[in-house]
């Protein structure tokens, strides 16, 4: 084999779902059409969510150094702008980090810099590179691998080459060849009357320092010019998107950069502002579509191959790095002999729900924004569902719930733990300031790891025997798929078990308080690779076993 998985597409998504593959110890190559990475500030906007998932791949330092916090507000100038102070409306609630959120709030950080510091772990970690200028044709599927058919340009010649691989995955895109070839149904709307031109630019001198965040010269719905600096080290680069009336040529505006900047100064009525280096521009059509199904056999999709919608709510390049982490440790599981691979069909079954939640909520946000009547004041309010905690898979048939039984419950795949609850298939919760027995205190993230399952064991006051027949299962599974966790009450006064790989003091009382353990009721919480609660076990022996029965062999 060349490797075990091929991936197709070098952005978030690929470069995401490369490094968890990784951190599995599976073997990847990655490959991308174009000849170079793309420059531009596209999808900034990272969600408090995908921050957790960096968190557990552990390189959440880079991109908090690297990112500025949300914009909390939208400036609204008219246009011509008539040198008013603009109208100031919030774009988003700015919260407080909590022991069960630490990373609350969204930050920004262009794409294209999320993309560097994802290829510099996976080069410097595993020596592992992007194939630039390499490009799929087509690909075979077999009974235990898959040929892929690729074209590579070396020194302007093209060369073909046949890769021998164990999965595929297509990360390549809105125009995804491995989703054509699949013959995936991508089903949805083309949306008429909205064409947007975006991209980067470079701001000369200081015309636009009072901008501060979102500035907008118009209404999004009819004439109207969108900047946002992007708060580049060094460079004064802004984002821009504008959106003209019928009688605005696009294709004219973006032959060049004069005609570009002609058009935006003409919106804003604002000739002051001098403008340098053009980096990228491209029209934008909305196009709100997804598949029928996330792969078939050997073969996935994940991002924008596989779903695509506005970009209004930040939700697209977090949605992708979010089916690479739902795929990335089920994958791994079945090549390596640990799990049937029945398991890799959760991954459609999961994530579809989610995606199809995310498209409604971007729609309306997308009709609110550029389908109101010209001149209608609607604020471009960002709800807190977008930041991504709620997401959950409550409605998997892969988690098991022994404290939530009631199966005709309608679930929100966007929206979980609004009435308190905490839930096999809902994101798990944080819990700092846990004592280990030499004194150290840690927290939860700490703990969960893209690699491992992590049993929490909540033995209450009550739970000797308990927390024994919880281990004494635990050993029944392969070593280093799972750690056990014992959390003991700061109260706690009986002898429990040493045998746990990590006992830990709940001295605060934030694990039990996140996980809603009540003191009397010995509670396990199997914690998924991807930070998912995939069991909340009452009963002991038997609901280990019921979860573990559909995930390992």
């Amino acid at each position: 084999m060349s490797a075990n998985v091929l991936i197709v597409g070098a952005g978030t998504t690929g470069l995401s779902l490369a490094l968890s593959l990784l951190r599995n110890g599976l073997s990847v190559r990655i490959i991308e059409k174009q000849l170079q990475f793309h420059p531009g500030e596209r999808a900034p906007g990272l969600q408090p969510r995908t921050l957790e998932v960096y968190k557990f791949l552990g390189v959440l330092p880079d991109f908090m150094e690297q990112s500025s916090p949300q914009p909390g507000s939208i400036q609204y100038y008219s246009v011509p702008d008539d040198g008013k102070p603009p109208r100031v409306a919030p774009a988003t609630d700015r919260t407080d980090d909590t022991p069960a959120r630490p990373l609350n709030n969204s930050r920004m950080l262009g794409q294209n810099r999320q993309e560097a510091i994802l290829r510099k772990h996976i080069l410097t970690d595993y020596d592992c590179q992007v194939e630039l200028g390499t490009e799929l044709r087509s690909f075979e599927q077999h009974h235990d691998y898959v040929i892929a058919h690729v074209i590579k340009t070396v020194d302007s010649k093209q060369v073909e080459e046949t890769i021998t691989v164990n999965w595929l995955v297509g990360a390549d895109g809105a125009r995804s060849v491995v989703r054509t070839q699949l013959g995936l149904s991508f089903v949805g709307e083309t949306p008429s009357g909205v064409e947007v031109v975006l991209g980067d630019i470079h701001v000369l001198g200081d015309s636009l320092q009072h901008v501060d965040g979102l500035a907008i010269w118009g209404h999004p719905s009819g004439l109207a010019v969108t900047l946002r600096p992007c708060l580049v080290p060094g460079k004064n680069l802004f984002s821009f998107l504008f959106r003209g009336g019928s009688d605005l040529d696009l294709v004219k505006a973006t032959s060049n950069r004069e005609e570009l900047i002609e058009v935006i100064h003409d919106i804003m009525g604002r000739k002051d502002i001098e403008f340098g280096e053009l980096v990228w521009m491209s029209i934008w059509r909305p196009n709100i579509r997804m598949v029928d199904n996330f792969g078939k056999d050997r073969v996935f999709i994940a991002g924008d191959a596989a779903h695509v919608h506005s970009p209004t709510g930040g939700q697209g390049m977090n949605s992708g790095v979010q089916d690479s982490f739902n795929l990335a440790w089920k994958l791994a599981l079945v090549q390596k002999g640990l799990a049937p691979k029945s398991l890799l069909e959760s991954y459609s079954r999961e994530r579809k729900p989610v995606i199809a939640a995310m498209l409604n909520k971007t729609t309306e946000i997308f009709k609110k924004e550029f389908q109101a009547k010209l001149g209608q004041r609607e604020d471009l309010f960002r709800g807190d569902e977008l930041r991504q905690l709620g997401i959950n898979y409550r409605g998997s048939p892969f988690v098991v719930d022994e404290r939530y039984t009631e199966t005709n419950e309608m679930i929100d795949p966007y929206r979980s733990g609004d009435d308190g609850t905490v839930r096999a298939g809902d994101r798990a919760p944080d819990a700092p300031s846990l004592a280990r027995l030499d004194g150290e205190t840690i927290s939860l993230f700490d703990i969960f790891n893209p690699i491992q399952h992590i049993a929490l064991i909540f033995p209450g006051m009550t739970g000797q025997d308990f927390v024994g027949e919880i281990l004494e299962t635990l050993r029944e599974y392969p070593v280093g798929t799972l750690k056990s966790v014992l959390l003991l009450p700061d109260s706690s006064t009986g002898s429990f078990s040493d045998l746990a790989d990590m006992t830990l003091i709940d001295s605060e009382g934030y694990a039990y308080t996140h996980y809603a353990v009540a003191q009397n009721t010995p509670t396990v919480f199997i914690v998924r690779p991807d930070g998912y609660i995939g069991a909340l076990v009452t009963s002991g022996r038997t609901g280990i076993r019921n979860y573990f029965g559909g995930i390992i062999l």
